[in-house]
């Protein structure tokens, strides 16, 4: 595991508050306090962010982190930063999982959520419904970000995160990612809940017919949930 999230996962942070705009952006998110220690949400130290993430990301004041839980035990090696500037704290998403047609930049190209450069992508797995998530056979709850899928399973609903309507697959490849080994699919209704623009980009839409074949490939019954969008 990279050492500077090994250290932010120790003991050491375990009793560390969050930055007060870090915590504020989490409870925007309708994630608990109970949430955020279980699943160790820590706040980086300003020195530590470059190391962690093996860039120094222009701009950013201030980060958190979100780490990755392993169903096998312990943590995955990956995570999510949430970066802050000194001027507006804005809440979009610019990971660079996937293949993206250049004339199309999500959110104009503003990355604010940041993984270590060349990770591939992961699956999010939270800590409240692991269990169910991976070997149950209820409905399974797919959900785009990892802040939402929090907020899902808070709910008691089996679920598991993707990083963007990309992070199902790594790049070159339609087959999901080995982390989804861990979850038993068979016969099983996956309710796919992307961002509220996949009606209006065809990309993401693409994106989540792809997901669904594979998913299917697997044994899965996939069905679409399509989110209000935002006033």
């Amino acid at each position: 595991m990279n050492r500077s999230l090994e250290f932010l996962l120790s003991d050491v942070y375990r009793a560390s508050p969050l930055h007060p705009d870090h915590l504020a952006d989490l409870r925007k998110s309708g994630i608990t306090d109970e949430t955020v220690g279980v699943q160790k949400i820590r706040t980086i130290p300003p020195s530590m962010i470059g190391a962690l993430l093996g860039f120094a990301p222009a701009g950013t004041t201030s980060a958190y982190v979100i780490p990755f839980a392993n169903p096998s035990g312990g943590w995955f090696d990956h995570m999510k930063a949430k970066v802050f500037s000194a001027d507006q704290v804005v809440d979009v998403r610019g990971d660079h999982v996937g293949e993206r047609p250049e004339r199309w930049r999500y959110n104009g190209g503003a990355p604010k959520y940041l993984t270590r450069r060349h990770a591939s992508p992961r699956v999010f797995f939270p800590i409240a419904t692991m269990g169910t998530a991976v070997s149950g056979s209820e409905p399974l709850w797919l959900i785009e970000g990892e802040k939402k899928a929090l907020a899902v399973a808070q709910l008691g609903l089996p679920t598991v995160g993707i990083e963007s309507a990309w992070g199902w697959h790594v790049k070159g490849s339609t087959a999901l990612l080995p982390d989804f080994d861990l979850i038993r699919f068979a016969g099983r209704i996956v309710e796919l809940v992307p961002d509220s623009d996949v009606a209006t980009n065809a990309s993401i839409e693409r994106a989540m017919r792809q997901l669904a074949d594979a998913l299917r490939a697997v044994g899965a019954l996939p069905r679409l949930v399509r989110l209000p969008e935002a006033a």
